[in-house]
């Protein structure tokens, strides 16, 4: 259009801008903008807010705010592209600030989409507070018919911890679509009601509702976690019979679901079936192994993996490592340690890290891996330390234990399994006495335990936990 010496106008712009955005490259929408400013639509209202939408899209919020900074007029549109913007960038606080401004200007409506997208802001931000106050103008403004509205409502409870608020706005909603069942399954799912998402899952099925990619996620992800194989094998009959058999995300919820349950064989045949394997795909097969122990089996699938020119991610490498650790491949193991950075660019992590270790020391190189430890460029974390020490109690190296030890008490005091090695390897070193003194078994304050509940340390020694005095009676 433009070599035809066809000057564009402001419908042009205003279509070609969502393109820039969808893109997501912010290049060619700069390029655009230019153009913009060349033909005088710079002031145009509808350009200005498909530009603040098309920057916001591209990742970029410093030009999106500086366009909506410099539009004389602004309407919902241009407010709903900023918030819509922050949320996409997972800038909530901004975008709950925005919504607030748009509240104070009275001149300018707001709509369904305005508040189904300062919800999920809310939600995200675990902001109960605010979305509250959201509930009640989506109320004040009659907008509570609208299904997605309610959706997000009941998606904001969800995220905010407040499944209780959730089950009673799923109550009131007649006209449930998939969305509304997605959410209140997902609800359940991230509160460990794994049972009730399952059934939730048969509930919308008996309702008539097709369920859709989210659906299977979810009652896949609910089923593994409570190892229900007969449930997951009904569902995965469910997702042949409607047509999502390919669905990438849904195949390694099976594969996934499948390891879980203890079925790494039929996890398998659903990865040899599959085509078009993603990243994901080969990691939770790769992971399915390890697991399971057939660390031989999780490295010669992520060598053929690479063979298939698909590029690990860093969750990749910690079940590969892991599998070395287990079967005594220390050289491999730093060879695909290196290469991590080197050939891959994934900048290895504490888990890295601690695996890293955890293969030293099974091969009895306690030495080697304290001085890794310490050589470490970021500062190592209790999955670090928590290998050593396993090492050193496995190993009876005494010194070494309590200096770890001690680092460990610095990093979770809370956590009674440090006081129960430490003890155990001043045990094994026939330490019997500094095994009971306070100072390396002192009373445990674990939130988790049950009050009154006793933590057996040696042999025969016992403490109270969580607000209960210290004791060492004898057995």
């Amino acid at each position: 259009m433009m070599s035809c010496c066809v000057l564009p106008d402001e419908y042009t712009f205003s279509a070609v801008l969502p393109i820039c955005g969808g893109i997501g490259v912010v290049c060619n929408g700069e390029q655009v903008h230019c153009l913009i400013l060349k033909h005088g639509f710079v002031l145009d209202l509808f350009v200005g807010s498909a530009l603040v939408d098309m920057y916001g899209k591209c990742g970029d919020m410093r030009l999106a705010m500086k366009v909506f900074d410099e539009m004389p007029e602004r309407n919902f549109v241009s407010w709903n592209s900023m918030i819509n913007g922050f949320l996409g960038n997972k800038m909530y606080g901004d975008a709950v600030g925005v919504f607030k401004e748009v509240v104070g200007v009275k001149c300018v409506g707001m709509n369904e989409v305005t508040f189904s997208t300062v919800l999920s802001a809310c939600g995200n931000l675990g902001g109960l507070d605010i979305g509250r106050q959201v509930h009640g103008l989506v109320l004040k403004y009659g907008l509570v018919s609208f299904g997605y509205v309610k959706n997000s409502v009941m998606d904001m409870y969800v995220k905010c911890g407040f499944l209780e608020d959730a089950y009673k706005l799923f109550g009131t909603i007649e006209d449930r679509d998939v969305v509304t069942w997605n959410v209140i399954a997902m609800g359940c799912v991230q509160k460990g009601n794994f049972r009730e998402a399952c059934k939730f899952f048969w509930d919308m099925r008996c309702e008539g509702i097709s369920p859709g990619e989210a659906s299977f996620s979810t009652v896949l992800h609910a089923a593994a976690s409570i190892a229900a194989l007969e449930q997951g094998s009904v569902v995965h009959n469910q997702v042949i019979k409607t047509g999502f058999g390919c669905n990438l995300r849904i195949v390694n919820s099976l594969i996934n679901m499948y390891a879980k349950c203890g079925c790494l064989a039929d996890g398998h045949r659903v990865f040899d079936e599959c085509e078009g394997k993603n990243v994901v795909t080969w990691t939770t097969m790769i992971s399915a192994f390890q697991q399971h122990g057939c660390a031989y089996q999780a490295i010669e699938l992520f060598k053929n993996m690479l063979d298939e020119g698909i590029k690990p991610c860093y969750i990749t490498f910690v079940s590969v490592l892991s599998a070395c650790s287990h079967t005594g491949r220390v050289d491999e193991g730093f060879y695909y340690f290196n290469a991590m950075s080197e050939q891959h660019n994934v900048n290895p992590g504490h888990q890295h890290y601690a695996c890293m270790v955890d293969l030293l020391c099974r091969a009895g190189r306690l030495g080697e891996a304290k001085n890794f430890v310490q050589s470490m460029p970021i500062e190592p974390g209790a999955s670090v330390w928590g290998a050593l020490l396993g090492a050193c109690n496995r190993f009876g190296n005494l010194e070494m234990g309590v200096e770890v030890a001690k680092r460990l008490f610095e990093i979770e005091p809370d956590n009674p399994g440090n006081y129960v090695l430490l003890s155990n390897i001043y045990t094994r070193n026939g330490r019997v006495k500094e095994a009971s003194e306070r100072e390396t078994d002192p009373c445990i304050w674990a939130s988790d335990i049950p009050l009154g509940a006793l933590i057996r340390i040696k042999k025969k020694s016992f403490y109270f936990v969580k607000g209960l005095r210290s004791c060492r009676d004898d057995w």
